[in-house]
């Protein structure tokens, strides 16, 4: 059981973050207002603490952070646009 303690407190902050950035996704949506945070921060958490963890597998919870997937699409987009 001690061998969880800290990787489940990394990922339950980690988990807190993500469901806070598809809030404030939702909210923003909703308002028409951008709502910005840390890109990542939730995922690089759950990532980390599972790592921590003996069951190593669940690290892959990490790419249920949209950080992961809107970081690589905004520099991709800003690579093609015109000049």
């Amino acid at each position: 059981m001690s061998d969880w303690i800290l990787p489940i407190i990394l990922a339950g902050v980690g988990f807190f973050f993500v469901i806070s950035t598809y809030g404030a996704l939702l909210v923003s949506r909703k308002t028409g207002h951008h709502v910005s945070g840390f890109p990542c921060l939730g995922g690089v958490l759950i990532l980390v603490g599972f790592l921590l963890s003996p069951c190593k597998w669940l690290a892959l919870l990490c790419l249920t952070d949209i950080g992961f997937y809107m970081l690589p699409y905004a520099i991709i987009k800003g690579a093609f646009r015109k000049k």
